[in-house]
């Protein structure tokens, strides 16, 4: 049985960092420059006042004025970056860059408009031409560690959280996404320790406690899980999945009834959470309420007709029970059909042709188990055992014959 845990947002840092904003220098002023600082300066009040898309037009007609001020291309990006028009952000800041490749923050905010369209490779480049003009750049680092967690490379997105920790030891975001970078990679001890330094910062940072008991469960510590989620519970009693996160640290335990009050709860708050339903109907099977777990996996079907596992576990549950072994049939071959690369579900519905004496079917997926998996010696006494059924059935048809 797959457990899916839920954590708290993984990139925190990536997007939510507000952009720096560029200093110029003045010039003496020509009746042209004059007119190019009277549309800046309504640009910058539109701006202010947080009228994109009339800043965008002052800054377009100063850019008309004069075409090669890169803070005229700078700002208009900023503006199309709060509109979401990340991809225009982009061709601005880019056209700032030629212009003024020395100047800071270009890179950076370029990246953080990549980072909207999932150019990582690109966020990646940005960040690190941005650390060259400054080393020293906390945020850059945190950017470029985020988009490497992205991107899998873990062990480099941890030496950027760490180096962005030795510029500032009391960075909560560094802390928080290094414990993400570690979780990932499976260093569960380290993400336990980094997390529990963003709560010595921070003792009510919810994500904090949710994310450092998903990295408990996975060591399987379910008690220390348990009692995380339980403070997240205490400081949010809506936060998003935590009942479930919990309810799935209750089963590790075995305490399968506790499990399912947590779900119920969590389908309280999310009725739609068909993984709740999922995790009830395994919960009452290993309680043997069948009927219970039956009605729970096809709730969860109804919410998620296209999830293989649902319907297998359906199909297997009225199997062993000796329920309507023709339903249990139609739900292997439903889970099949969705993933046809799991050798169990074969074997699950080849003991089901079995039980309604379909011995050639039988045969035929205890072959696909076989070729799947060689070491399945469940698979080749059933398979010995059904050629054995299907022999005596011949046998059989002649001799009344």
């Amino acid at each position: 049985m797959i457990k899916k845990i839920y954590t708290a947002a993984i990139i925190v840092g990536l997007l939510g960092i507000c952009f720096v904003p560029e200093v110029y220098s003045a010039e003496k002023l020509t009746g042209k420059q004059k007119k190019e600082i009277s549309l800046l300066d309504k640009a910058k009040e539109s701006f202010e006042n947080q009228l994109y898309d009339v800043s965008i037009e002052y800054y377009t007609k100063a850019i008309m004025v004069n075409s090669e001020n890169p803070e005229s291309y700078a700002k208009r990006g900023n503006a199309r970056f709060l509109m979401g028009n990340y991809k225009d952000a982009v061709v601005d800041y880019t056209k700032a860059i030629e212009l003024d490749p020395k100047r800071e923050n270009l890179y950076y905010n370029r990246g953080i408009a990549r980072a909207n369209l999932n150019l990582y490779e690109d966020v990646v480049d940005d960040y690190t031409k941005e650390l060259e003009l400054n080393p020293v750049n906390v945020n850059a680092y945190l950017n470029r560690g985020s988009a490497k967690v992205i991107m899998k490379r873990y062990d480099e997105a941890i030496k950027d959280f760490s180096i962005a920790i030795g510029l500032d030891n009391k960075n909560m975001l560094a802390y928080y996404n290094r414990g993400i970078a570690k979780r990932n990679k499976g260093d569960y001890k380290g993400a336990i320790e980094d997390y529990s330094k963003v709560i010595e910062l921070d003792p009510k940072n919810v994500d904090a406690y949710n994310n450092r008991g998903v990295a408990k469960y996975y060591s399987k510590d379910y008690n220390g899980a348990i009692a995380d989620y339980t403070k997240v519970l205490e400081l949010d009693n809506f936060f998003k999945q935590a009942h479930y996160n919990r309810g799935i640290a209750k089963f590790g335990l075995q305490k399968y009834d506790d499990a399912i009050l947590d779900f119920n709860k969590e389908l309280e708050l999310n009725p739609k959470n068909d993984l709740a339903y999922y995790e009830i109907g395994i919960a009452e099977s290993r309680l043997e309420h069948y009927t219970s777990a039956v009605d729970a996996f096809s709730k969860a079907i109804e919410l998620n007709s296209n999830n293989a596992e649902y319907y297998a576990q359906r199909g297997a549950l009225i199997s062993r029970t000796d329920g309507d072994l023709q339903k249990a049939k139609e739900d292997l071959i439903k889970a099949i059909d969705l993933d046809g690369n799991d050798s169990e579900k074969y074997l699950t519905r080849a003991i089901i042709f079995c039980k309604l004496k379909m011995y050639v079917p039988a045969v035929e997926d205890l072959d696909v188990v076989i070729k799947m998996d060689e070491k399945n010696t469940q698979a080749y006494d059933l398979r010995s055992y059904a050629l054995s059924s299907l022999n005596a059935e011949v046998q059989k048809t002649k001799a009344d014959k």
